[in-house]
């Protein structure tokens, strides 16, 4: 500590106070100051004019405090600067007027180059983080340059994010670094690095910026191609950045062609996706859009019955692409992964995915089945009762539906697996659509305990919350799905 003290001794840190903070007589610790948080864990330091400097992680994330009223002469959206002198903290306000324009671009300098060497790294295996901690980087440019922090400079998250670097719980990393570090677990180093670099381009892209690199670092990996498109078909690009991209290089194209899809112009998707092809015929993410856009011009010979099963498939593809895969994922935080198929199911249609699709995919679609999918968008989630089974048919009556009077609806389907599998008085939550030719269910039902039937019925109200009945199916008595799934398979 007493080498730490003397490193430190003169540099003065700042940090923009907010009125939450002021309220509650602390200072976060984590970016701005995290070197002073460092000095003053344990014991703390001296606060010139009585009291001690405390770091605190009651909250989770570290904090400074203080003496009662440490914080009184400190206004909202003032600039604090915080100065080690003689071994004690002088706590002041100022307004950077007049900052060492030499001392700042020092600062970031250091900051950039460490968070490239944190990121090789890390992908090196030799780190647990693609950052490097703030605190170590402040101690670096002390004992290279002493003098960096005499004098107040603005707050260190601030200048950091201006020179496109990113901060995470103390960390500082360069935009686009993968953070969550799980998720690049099986990418070679040298991609890792890639995709780091290509995300940091496009997020920070600015006019007249050079693309080569990023073209280049995409158009030698295909497992970084591949993310980096589905990351922009979640968040297409803006024009600019599209402008920008070289329309000869197919691995640019890609990028456009999924930010286009990702806006639901999924016909230009198509046109660019073909280009992609010409300049590069086996180039994996494009032959795949490819087929699934093929996929949606149906054989005009075939009947309508046959058209809509395979109509049904082409909406799951839809909602798995990227830029809706997020809305089932979602639901399965909610509720069990043996249910995913019928939460798929039950995200196309209470997210209208299906509306989505008609918009981006309606060119490609025959009269008939744009009107099925019509039908189907107006057909609700409903409870149904198993009446009896006879060979591969199933007779259900609508729960809930009975009136005064009269009785439930009733339906008979022709489904070789529900018959198997279903017996009288199971209720399945399903929605039955018309096929063109009659009922039929194409998605998964969920199996709902009878001991929960009023439950259930109480939450198919108009409209139907999605995530409220993905969360009934998290604690169930029998697990979810007429399919043969047990409580074991649940709890996995």
């Amino acid at each position: 500590m007493s080498d730490l003290l003397t490193l430190s001794e003169g540099a003065v840190l700042t940090h923009l106070a907010t009125r939450a903070e002021l309220a509650s007589e602390v200072l976060p610790a984590s970016d701005d100051l995290r070197l002073w948080a460092r000095l003053a864990d344990g014991e703390g330091v001296p606060l010139a004019g009585g009291g001690r400097v405390r770091t605190s992680l009651d909250t989770g994330e570290p904090v400074l405090t203080g003496p009662d009223g440490w914080l009184a002469g400190v206004e909202p959206e003032q600039v604090v600067a915080l100065r080690l002198r003689g071994g004690t903290l002088e706590l002041s306000v100022t307004d950077l007027d007049d900052v060492p324009a030499e001392r700042v671009m020092r600062v970031v300098q250091e900051f950039g180059e460490q968070s490239l060497d944190a990121l090789r790294a890390f992908a090196e295996g030799l780190e647990p983080s693609p950052g490097v901690p703030v605190d170590v980087v402040v101690l670096e440019v002390l004992m290279k340059a002493p003098e960096t922090f005499a004098d107040p400079l603005p707050p260190l998250s601030l200048l950091l994010r201006n020179a496109s670097l990113e901060l995470r719980d103390g960390r500082v990393g360069i935009v686009g670094a993968p953070w969550d570090t799980a998720s690049v677990a099986d990418l070679a180093p040298l991609d890792i690095i890639r995709l780091a670099l290509v995300r940091s381009a496009l997020r920070t892209y600015g006019e007249g910026a050079d693309l080569s690199k990023a073209v280049t670092y995409l158009s030698r990996s295909e497992a970084v191609l591949a993310r980096i498109a589905d990351e922009v078909e979640r968040e297409p690009l803006g024009p600019a950045l599209v402008e920008a991209l070289p329309r000869t290089e197919p691995a640019a194209l890609l990028l456009i062609a999924r930010s286009a899809e990702g806006e639901g112009r999924s016909f230009e998707a198509a046109g660019l996706i073909s280009e992609v092809l010409f300049l590069s015929p086996d180039l994996a993410p494009a032959v795949r859009d490819a087929a699934e856009y093929a996929a949606c011009r149906t054989d005009p010979g075939a009947p309508l019955p046959e058209r809509a099963a395979h109509l049904f498939r082409q909406l799951l593809a839809y909602a798995y692409r990227p830029a809706r895969r997020r809305l089932i994922e979602d639901l399965i935080a909610l509720s069990v992964r043996v249910a995913e198929p019928a939460l798929a199911d039950l995200a196309l249609f209470e997210n209208d995915i299906v509306g989505e699709f008609l918009d981006a995919r309606a060119e490609w679609l025959r009269d008939d089945e744009v009107e099925l999918l019509g039908s189907w968008r107006r057909t609700p989630l409903r409870l149904w009762e198993v009446l009896g089974v006879s060979g591969n048919e199933i007779t259900v009556a609508a729960a809930g539906d009975e009136g005064e009077g009269g009785a439930a609806e009733r339906v008979t389907l022709a489904d070789e697996l529900l018959s198997e599998q279903a017996l009288p008085g199971d209720l399945m939550l399903t929605r039955v659509l018309s096929d063109g030719a009659g009922p039929h269910v194409f998605g998964h039902p969920f199996k709902v305990d009878p001991a929960r039937r009023e439950e259930m019925l109480a939450l198919l109200t108009d409209p139907v919350d999605p995530y409220a009945v993905a969360a009934f199916f998290r604690r169930p008595r029998r697990a979810p799905g007429l399919l043969g799934a047990t409580d074991e398979d649940a709890g996995r």
